[in-house]
């Protein structure tokens, strides 16, 4: 029996990759073909600073702390790199919704962020450790 898919109108958006430095990450996947889409940004909120970046393979969210957050500290010190797949999604709360229905644990409730202009994301956390972001589109996109 194969687990029920993502609610129809979901398309995966991007890999989160935390890093100590945005700078000398962008500087390894510029290496790798891939060039900055837009300028870096600082979301207070959850304390991080990000720049996307897109090339021949997914877009990739380069992450780290701002000064006095600890927000990718866990996964840094774990060693993990690529924490999180996101995906644009129509309906924020029936993602949600979806994501309950397959025992997932609510990370982050929807909050407004920095990174798409003001529109609400959350993650969720699967039982065996995979996170999602969810991204509420853009009206009429």
């Amino acid at each position: 029996m194969h687990p029920p898919e993502l609610p129809a109108g979901c398309h995966f958006h991007h890999i989160g990759y935390a890093t100590e430095s945005v700078e000398r990450e962008a500087t390894l996947f510029s290496s790798l073909g891939c060039r900055a889409e837009g300028d870096t940004f600082s979301d207070p909120t959850q304390g991080i600073r990000g720049l996307f970046m897109a090339g021949a393979g997914p877009r990739i969210e380069l992450l780290e702390n701002l000064p006095g957050a600890s927000t990718l500290t866990p996964f840094l010190e774990r060693g993990t790199r690529m924490y999180h797949l996101a995906y644009t999604v129509p309906d924020l709360a029936a993602a949600m919704a979806w994501a309950g229905t397959q025992r997932a644990r609510v990370a982050v409730p929807p909050v407004a962020a920095v990174a798409f202009g003001g529109r609400c994301i959350a993650f969720i956390v699967f039982r065996h450790g995979l996170m999602l972001e969810f991204i509420e589109q853009e009206h009429g996109a």
